[in-house]
């Protein structure tokens, strides 16, 4: 294990929802870029957080952290030790790589072209949301989109996320779901022009790319 989430944020592994909740508070208000601080610092307390604030991911966490402080107290014979560890560590490595090459990376790349290009396509429709031949090019990227999204469903389904790498996994599941949904608000935009569903899409969209920002730092500790 690379680093233990709740020394990032200064507190012990016993530490209560709000303790945890005020430490971030603090640290982050101390350390964002806007007050100066360092990006890859206010990154990985951000990371902390989003792990110890979900439930979920916490749970899996704590477990993943147990096992590994105990692994260090076991007396076994050192050479059989090394040996083992040395053969597991090679496959799970595989693993990881092979996920990350033909999983996350394509995922990735899937969901930048239907980000990237959302800020120039709602510029265009908004010179004349009612003019029809703006709104068919608006609807085509909105359905571009949707396969793309439905290959990405597929795409993930088909490798199981290595355990030990479960929090990069679940993130780009929240991430692409993310993205799922907003294109989903983009076409009830599309069929009765309320501003609430463009509104909503964007802020999805602006989610799903805090979620990749995240990813990318995550994944410079895996590999």
């Amino acid at each position: 294990m690379n680093k233990n989430l709740y020394e990032e944020l200064g507190l012990k592994k016993n530490a209560t929802q709000d303790e945890i909740k005020s430490s971030y508070r603090s640290l982050v208000k101390q350390h964002h870029p806007d007050a100066g601080g360092e990006t890859d610092r206010f990154l990985a307390i951000q990371n902390a957080w989003d792990t110890l604030n979900d439930p979920y991911k916490k749970a899996l966490y704590d477990k993943t952290l147990s096992t590994y402080q105990q692994s260090n107290f076991v007396n076994v014979n050192w050479e059989e030790k090394v040996n083992t560890n040395k053969y597991s560590s090679k496959i799970k490595d595989n693993e990881v790589k092979n996920w990350i090459k033909n999983i996350y990376n394509p995922t990735n790349r899937f969901i930048t072209q239907i980000i990237k290009p959302l800020s120039q396509e709602i510029k265009e429709l908004s010179a004349d949301p009612y003019d029809q031949e703006l709104m068919d090019k608006f609807c085509n990227y909105i359905n571009l989109s949707q396969k793309k999204i439905e290959k990405v469903d597929q795409l993930y389904k088909s490798i199981s996320v290595p355990h030990s790498i479960s929090s990069l996994g679940l993130d780009l599941y929240h991430c692409f779901s993310q993205v799922k949904d907003a294109l989903s608000e983009l076409d009830k935009y599309t069929k009765g022009y309320v501003d609430d569903y463009l509104f909503d899409a964007k802020e999805m969209m602006k989610e799903a790319k805090r979620i990749q920002s995240k990813m990318a730092f995550d994944k410079k500790s895996i590999i």
